[in-house]
C-alpha cells in the first residue's frame, strides 16, 4: 500500500542533519557503556565544548581562546593527555598568559608527573605573581608530595610568605596558612592568621562610613 506522500525528499534535503544527530547518538551511547567515564550532564557539557573548540581551530589554529576551552574540556573529560596537548597549543599562542600554565600544573599533578607540574605552577607565577591561583595549587602539590622524591613539604612556609606579599594577602592564602600551621602543630602561628581572617570578614560585613 502506497503511503499518500513520500519521505524521500525529507531525506534527501536533510540527510546531513540526520547523519549528525545519529553520530552523536551513537558517540553518546559509546561513551555511557564503553567510555572512560560516566555520561552526566558535566561529561556531555564538556563533550560539546572540546567539538565546538576543535572546529574553531580547525578554522583559526592561533585562536588561543579556543585552544584553551579545548584544554578544559579534555580534562573535564579525564581525557588528560589531550588536555596536555592543547594547553601546550595555547601556550605556543600566547606564551606571556599565566591560565595555560596553571592548568597544565594541574594536569601533570594529575598525572602525577609532580616536577613538570611544578614547573609549569612557577612558571605561572612568575608571569603573574599577585594571582592566589597558581600559589594555591602549588601549596597543594608540595602537600601531596612523596616524602621520600624530595620532599617539598619544607618549601611551604616561605612559599606561603611569598604569596602573601605578592597578592596583597589575599585571605585564600590566609585560610592556607592557617590550616598548615594547624596541621603541623603550631596553634600559635595559626591563631594569628585566624584573628586576621576574622578582622578582615568583618570588615567586609561593616566597611567604614565614608565622611
Amino acid at each position: 500500500m502506497r503511503l499518500p506522500f513520500s519521505t524521500a525528499p525529507f531525506f534527501k534535503k536533510f540527510w546531513p542533519l540526520v547523519l549528525v544527530i545519529v553520530l552523536l547518538l551513537a558517540v553518546g551511547v559509546w561513551y555511557r557503556f564503553w567510555g572512560p567515564g560516566e555520561f552526566n550532564s558535566k561529561s556531555f557539557k564538556a563533550y560539546n565544548t572540546v567539538v565546538a573548540s576543535l572546529l574553531e581551530l580547525k578554522r583559526n589554529p592561533d585562536n588561543f581562546e579556543a585552544a584553551m576551552r579545548a584544554g578544559v574540556g579534555y580534562f573535564n573529560l579525564s581525557n588528560l593527555i589531550k588536555a596536555e596537548e592543547y594547553y601546550l597549543k595555547a601556550i605556543a599562542i600566547d606564551p606571556t598568559s599565566t591560565l595555560p600554565w596553571n592548568n597544565l600544573g594541574n594536569t601533570y599533578r594529575e598525572l602525577l608527573r609532580y616536577e613538570e607540574a611544578e614547573a609549569a605552577y612557577k612558571k605561572s607565577i612568575e608571569l603573574d605573581p599577585t594571582s592566589a591561583t597558581s600559589y594555591l595549587n602549588l601549596i597543594d602539590l608540595y602537600s601531596r608530595w612523596d616524602v621520600e622524591n624530595y620532599d617539598r613539604r619544607p618549601k611551604i612556609p616561605k612559599l606561603l610568605e611569598q604569596a602573601l606579599e605578592t597578592t596583597n594577602r589575599d585571605i585564600r592564602i590566609l585560610r592556607v596558612s592557617m590550616d598548615y600551621y594547624d596541621s603541623i602543630g603550631k596553634p600559635a602561628e595559626a591563631e594569628k592568621y585566624r584573628a586576621e581572617i576574622k578582622f578582615r570578614e568583618t570588615e567586609d560585613e561593616h566597611p567604614p562610613q565614608k565622611t
